[in-house]
């Protein structure tokens, strides 16, 4: 006897589903990593037009000060004016300009001269001690390398080096979740010290303060042996201080910083909320799943527009635009939507080259503490809802049925936020914001470059944006993972970088000066050492000064 219909779609979508989750975990072989090699670099560039500031600190709160911002998180008059202008100037040094360090182009036959950009969320800083030395010593990478999974003389081992050399190499570097003086990170100017060691100018753009009570030593927690234990944090050295970074090879003319409008989750009054039964089973289910422990945050302050101008002779008025993004994670796409929205208001008026880049959450998942009344309050606003629950009413055998509708969409959009967007019935939230990067327009005419090219992407895609970020079998290849993901569950591309160069430099539409080429995710970095240095994986792509010649 023929089966039901609904057991066919429910049938088909089940084996559509292993399909998809056995290609998502595949990869494309990288076949143009011989353009991104370089083969020679020009003599350090010295024109200049200097007046840089040396360097701009700022005021930092005292621990006082901030257990005074744990009782009273919108306090008035002097410490109120400290706080605003922390969370809203930027840091910038130039030491290393002014040190006499000057920046060398990168070369090779295909691209000619070109920049390199990179972009890393360095997970709250917790190894930026490791990551500074993987960087600054050979030896010291050395003793990261996993001997057993890649041991010396290996393609695996081969291919490591390669990806610390391509980061390494970085023109640009941004970074997220950088920590000034915050215990877990002993202490460090994580910005500052990573610049020291490469040489780099460095603007930093405070975004938090850290002021749960139990980083502030106010507040026991479990040892994991039955007992208690409290912290000790060296007041001294606390700044509490949680941001964003841009390091640069080449001087900073200016660089400015502020807090979003757009503000959907308060880590203040979120986190300190009591949390209820439907919280608690969540936080249980994703340590027990996927071993990640989701803790409490308690931060003054949100998320930030951070931007740098980059004094970079051969550009269009020697100038090149970095915006460093962070949007948020406790929050819906639509939240980051309006976000965005309000960081491409402020940059549409710039004239020359500009890189966005950054970690932007793009994920349909909502971090943010729930609660069985925010469940029934969110669900019954959804269409989607409303479509599950018209099929299990008015369709024989609709429970499979509609499995298998959640199932085929839950495959069609993983790792997948390009993904066709069919409202109510295969939904794909996360679209909508990169509809409207790539639809954004400048003052000047120019557009984000969102083209793939297979002699111009890393692995020869020819997809959408696969030239500045890589393409994998399925959808885009994960930049982020839990502590132990199931196969391609606990994994998500949410890292990006977008490219503009101003009309004037690409003349007719097969222009590709100052285009985004070969972006490459380097999980290698992350997965081919003995310890996890983050649970993202850092981003890079290169830019040619002129049409590349041999591409």
């Amino acid at each position: 006897m023929p089966c039901p219909p609904s057991t066919l779609f429910s049938q088909t979508a089940c084996t559509l589903l292993s399909a998809l989750l056995l290609i998502s975990c595949g990869s494309l072989p990288k076949k143009n990593i011989v353009n991104t090699q370089i083969t020679s670099r020009s003599a350090p560039v010295r024109s200049f037009t200097g007046g840089y500031p040396r360097y701009r600190g700022t005021d930092f709160l005292t621990f006082q000060e901030l257990k005074q911002l744990l009782e009273n998180p919108k306090p008035e008059g002097k410490l109120q004016a400290k706080l605003e202008k922390l969370l809203n100037t930027p840091l910038i040094s130039n030491e290393a300009y002014y040190q006499g360090k000057r920046p060398t182009r990168l070369q090779n036959p295909q691209m000619g001269d070109y920049l390199r950009i990179a972009t890393w969320n360095v997970e709250k800083s917790i190894r930026m001690k490791e990551v500074t030395e993987m960087l600054g010593s050979e030896i010291a990478f050395e003793k990261l390398m996993d001997q057993r999974g890649a041991p010396k003389g290996s393609p695996a081992y081969e291919e490591v080096r390669r990806e610390r050399e391509r980061l390494l190499t970085a023109d640009v570097l941004l970074l997220q979740e950088m920590d000034i003086g915050i215990s877990r990170s002993e202490y460090r100017n994580v910005a500052q010290e990573l610049a020291r060691t490469l040489g780099m100018n460095y603007a930093y753009a405070p975004q938090q303060l850290e002021i749960d009570p139990v980083l502030l030593g106010l507040e026991s927690i479990p040892d994991g042996r039955g007992g208690m234990v409290r912290h000790q944090p060296d007041e001294a050295r606390y700044k509490g201080v949680f941001g964003l970074a841009i390091l640069s090879r080449y001087p900073i003319k200016s660089a400015k910083s502020f807090q979003l409008q757009a503000q959907p989750y308060d880590w203040y009054a979120g986190e300190k909320a009591r949390r209820d039964l439907a919280e608690g089973a969540r936080r249980i289910a994703t340590e027990i799943v996927f071993d990640n422990e989701i803790v409490r945050e308690m931060k003054i302050g949100g998320r930030i527009f951070f931007s740098v101008d980059l004094d970079v002779p051969g550009l269009p008025d020697n100038t090149l635009t970095v915006v460093n993004n962070h949007l948020e994670i406790k929050a819906r796409p639509h939240d980051r939507e309006a976000q965005m929205a309000e960081i491409l208001a402020q940059i549409q008026t710039i004239p020359h080259t500009v890189v966005m880049a950054g970690d932007h959450n793009s994920s349909k998942a909502d971090m943010s503490p729930t609660s069985l009344t925010r469940i029934f309050s969110r669900t019954t606003t959804d269409p989607e809802t409303w479509l599950s629950v018209s099929m299990d009413l008015l369709l024989a055998a609709p429970a499979a049925l509609n499995s298998g509708r959640v199932l085929l969409n839950a495959t069609k959009n993983l790792h997948s936020p390009l993904a066709p967007h069919i409202p109510v019935v295969l939904p794909n939230k996360t679209r909508r914001m990169f509809v409207n990067i790539e639809d954004f327009r400048f003052s000047d005419g120019g557009r984000f470059d969102f083209r793939g090219d297979k002699e111009r992407s890393i692995n020869r895609s020819s997809a959408k944006l696969a030239n500045s970020n890589e393409k994998a079998l399925k959808g885009q290849t994960p930049t982020f993972r839990v502590q132990r993901p199931i196969g391609p569950l606990g994994r998500s591309r949410l890292d990006w970088i977008f490219v503009k160069a101003p009309p004037s430099a690409q003349p007719h539409p097969d222009s590709y000066r100052l285009a985004p080429h070969y972006g490459e995710t380097l999980s290698g970095l992350i997965e081919g050492l003995n310890i996890r240095l983050s649970d993202h994986s850092p981003c890079v792509a290169d830019i040619p000064l002129q049409e590349p010649p041999g591409v």
